[in-house]
């Protein structure tokens, strides 16, 4: 999906040692089982906003409802991500955020484990307090943190803190950058992999000298087939399976394509959507409209939308925020 990044604001470098989970975080676990990649996935989660609070719920696909899942009231869920292949879940937390004196603020950071299986949540590190908070997967087995904190001896530098975990939660990298932003640009987001432009026997090309039109070449048959023109847009996420090609190009906003690679041609396109993911038959993206935020589910069989969540105050597939 989408790289979207989220960047907050931090005023203060504190290193936070304590490992203790608050005694008021509240687990709701039932007997659903997360399957695997084999079988069609029944559930997913996602964050919803309720009032003050960003929690964790979990939709059932079958049943067509969500219950919440995980709640802290002195916790706030900030990012929601899945490893790529689906496998792993993790996500942050921060207990204070906002804006103070024109300056974005994050602390009491801490990134935690959702196995997918046993459903158990596991605390997998207290991070430090920063200006700017960045987190995704950069491959299945890798999830990378950048925190960004403003220099207290010199304010045109920013220490850029990164943090690498592996799936199951081993810290693999823990490095300190100062950068002057002035000279050298503020540090960039999380990177993920590039996206992977070919599968099985199909590739696709952008012809810049033909009004960056794009096509999908079949190296097999020597057949290219038009797509669409991107007009200034920028190909962004990309998602491959035997039937479908999914992606995203960007611009001002996010538009996403759904591609028949049987029939040929461009079978659905939703404008303005923020991240998506595909759940084996089930496309499911979320989006902003004015103020307020949802979740769609796709059936990519039978192409029609198989039902809409809407929560009071917004939820959104990675975060809540509108």
């Amino acid at each position: 999906m989408h790289i979207k990044y989220l960047k907050i604001g931090l005023l203060f470098f504190i290193l936070v040692l304590g490992c203790n989970e608050s005694r008021n975080k509240k687990t709701f676990i039932d007997k659903k089982i997360f399957n695997t990649k084999d079988k069609q996935i029944k559930e997913f989660y996602f964050v919803a906003k309720d009032r003050e609070r960003f929690d964790i719920y979990k939709y059932n696909f079958e049943e067509k409802n969500s219950k919440r899942f995980w709640t802290d009231i002195k916790e706030k869920v900030i990012v929601l991500s899945y490893s790529p292949d689906l496998k792993n879940l993790y996500f942050v937390t921060s207990k204070y955020f906002g804006i103070r004196s024109t300056l974005t603020y994050i602390k009491r950071i801490k990134l935690y484990k959702i196995d997918l299986k046993s459903e158990k949540i596991s605390l997998i590190d207290t991070l430090i307090n920063g200006t700017q908070l960045n987190a995704d997967w950069i491959s299945n087995n890798a999830f990378q943190v950048v925190i960004n904190v403003r220099d207290l001896q010199v304010s045109e530098y920013i220490n850029k803190n990164t943090f690498v975990y592996n799936s199951v939660g081993k810290k693999l990298l823990s490095k300190t950058e100062t950068i002057n932003f002035i000279k050298d640009g503020y540090p960039l987001p999380v990177i993920k992999e590039p996206v992977e432009k070919s599968f099985k026997d199909y590739e696709l090309k952008i012809h810049k000298e033909n009004n960056d039109s794009l096509f999908i070449f079949n190296n097999q048959t020597s057949e290219s087939y038009f797509i669409t023109n991107l007009n200034n847009y920028k190909l962004d996420e990309i998602f491959w399976n035997d039937e479908n090609l999914i992606f995203t190009i960007m611009s001002k906003n996010k538009n996403l394509i759904i591609y028949s690679l049987n029939k040929k041609l461009i079978i659905k396109q939703i404008n303005n959507i923020k991240n998506f993911i595909v759940y084996g038959k089930y496309l499911v993206y979320d989006f902003n409209i004015d103020l307020s935020s949802s979740i769609s589910i796709f059936d990519l069989n039978n192409s029609e939308i198989t039902d809409t969540i809407e929560t009071k105050n917004g939820c959104g597939l990675r975060n809540a925020f509108n």
